[in-house]
């Protein structure tokens, strides 16, 4: 028998059906799956934490230029530092739709868009790994773990898009692999690489995954037996085929080849600088990394006991991608939703194990046994429940809630916006809106892109979150400054930079160091200051 397909027992089949009108307003598992995903990421504690950088205000700008425009920019639009940089807007598509929908409905639209697209991702998942066989009492927890594992980076920023598209990617694959896809249905996944490289850079995970694939076939053939080369070298064929088409798709994009070239500068210029935080390993000190922790040693747990041998894909596609989660936060997500159907396959290969250590406690095993049988029971309902009506009723309550700015009545129960709890120069941008100084502005890399969402085309900014287009040289003297400026005669280097770009006022956090320096050079005038920010004016700057 084939052990990716152990047989499980069908869950006992009720003898009545539920009334029609049950199967209208009854959701499927999956439904309530959905359904309370969006109503959590919306209403709980966790939408706080939505926007934690400035970058989603320069990407709303980015995607509204566009539409006015109608042309995707191929340099810096935003910055006064940088006027003529080569600047790649991979993620044109997904700025495109958040502009559109900011336009319309705010921040607000913004969010439900994001939170839909993460609740749909999950929901798929979960209906996958259904369909491949797996029990709910599989199913659901490991779905658990896996939002436990990536909800740090629930984020409203492009990236989101990359993991609705990770998922059928990998499921084609496999199936494919397993030869329950036929290779003339595998034109879908260069179709999906079009979309998914014109909407975020993570179609990076794609290629990867497509080339693990092709990796392990020609391994598999150059080490099988001369009697199943033949039945091997059509498998290599056939999967080259897949990833040559895949990566060709994936050239079909405003910047064609460069794109590569592009992103390559990118990574190289933000792990050398370690600036952001997700681009950190991760520190399995914070509680939040715990689920990582465990599915990185779960694999040498599970392969002692589990009935289920991996296929040689499956073993490639844990190791690179445990080995990319380590390498960066920002990968974890991505690999709990790859890697979610292999442990699931692992996890069910303990079925008869189990069974063999319990069978000393028959008690503890026909409870267990009862149990899990129970829950089946109910859950085979949701086979007639196939109306939607439920999912489709609260979609459309969201929708006319974010039509009307959040309220529901009176009350207004949606208002994403950046918090001055988080961090940002809320109070700042009002003093700025009556009292805007004339001339360039010298600011940190988190003002920069929240500047660029309250004033832009008003005022061009000093730099903002696109390090891969400003430099790793450029970056470096940025950081340097607001770090650590040089003072004295002849060091101060604060003073050359203001004079090299004509900084006329700075707009930095008051714990940055340079805030000190700057504070006591009696040719700069403090004007504003908060907990949050704090802003000096060149003395010799004149209004316009």
């Amino acid at each position: 028998m084939d052990n990716s397909q152990i047989a499980l027992p069908s869950p006992p089949a009720l003898t009545k059906r539920p009334a029609g009108w049950l199967q209208w307003l009854m959701p499927s598992t999956a439904e309530v799956c959905f359904i309370t995903l969006v109503l959590i990421m919306l209403f709980s504690r966790i939408s706080k934490y939505y926007f934690l950088d400035g970058d989603p205000g320069w990407h709303i700008r980015a995607g509204q230029h566009m539409l006015e425009t109608h042309s995707i920019p191929h340099h810096d639009i935003f910055s006064f530092t940088m006027p003529h940089a080569w600047w790649v807007t991979y993620e044109w598509g997904t700025e495109v739709i958040f502009a559109a929908l900011h336009n319309r409905f705010g921040l607000n639209g913004v969010v439900l868009f994001m939170v839909l697209v993460l609740a749909a991702t999950y929901t798929l998942l979960y209906k996958l790994l259904r369909r491949e066989g797996f029990p709910f009492t599989l199913s659901f927890p490991l779905l658990l773990f896996v939002i436990l594992g990536s909800n740090f980076h629930w984020v409203a920023r492009p990236h989101i898009v990359s993991y609705l598209f990770v998922v059928p990617c990998y499921y084609l694959l496999d199936r494919f692999t397993l030869g329950t896809i036929p290779v003339k249905r595998m034109w879908v996944l260069p179709l999906l690489m079009v979309f998914w490289v014109n909407l975020h850079a993570g179609f990076i995970a794609g290629v990867t995954l497509v080339l693990t694939f092709f990796f392990s076939a020609a391994l598999e053939y150059l080490f099988a037996t001369p009697e199943r080369r033949p039945v091997l070298r059509l498998k290599v064929l056939e999967t080259g085929g897949v990833a040559f088409t895949t990566v060709a798709a994936s050239l079909l994009n405003p910047n064609g080849y460069k794109l590569y070239t592009y992103l390559y500068e990118y990574f190289k210029t933000v792990h050398k600088l370690n600036l952001f935080n997700e681009q950190f390993s991760p520190s399995f000190q914070w509680l939040i990394f715990h689920p990582f922790l465990a599915a990185v040693i779960a694999p040498t747990l599970l392969l002692l006991y589990s009935r289920y041998r991996l296929r040689l894909e499956e073993a490639l596609t844990l190791v690179v991608w445990i080995a990319l989660g380590l390498i960066s936060l920002r990968n974890i997500p991505v690999m709990l939703l790859i890697c979610a159907p292999i442990y699931a396959r692992l996890l069910r290969g303990l079925g008869e194990p189990l069974r063999e250590w319990t069978s000393p406690a028959p008690q503890l095993k026909r409870g267990l046994e009862r149990f899990f049988r129970r829950i089946e029971l109910v859950v085979s309902l949701e086979r007639d429940f196939k109306r939607h009506l439920l999912s489709v009723a609260v979609l459309l309550g969201l929708c006319w809630i974010v039509a009307h700015q959040g309220y529901l009545g009176r009350e207004r129960v949606m208002d994403f916006r950046y918090l001055k709890e988080r961090g940002f120069p809320v109070d700042a941008i009002q003093y700025l809106k009556s009292h805007m100084p004339p001339g360039h502005v010298f600011n940190d890399s988190v003002t920069g892109g929240f500047l660029i969402y309250n004033f832009y085309p008003n005022i061009k900014v000093f730099i903002d979150g696109r390090l891969d287009m400003y430099g790793e040289e450029f970056a470096r003297q940025f950081l340097k400054l607001i770090g650590q400026p040089e003072v004295g005669e002849g060091k101060d280097n604060w003073k050359k930079l203001f004079h090299q770009y004509q900084i006329q006022w700075v707009m930095i956090r008051p714990d940055a160091p340079l805030r000190h320096v700057v504070d006591a050079d009696p040719d700069w005038e403090r004007r504003y200051l908060d907990e949050e920010c704090v802003i000096f004016v060149h003395k010799a700057a004149r209004p316009e």
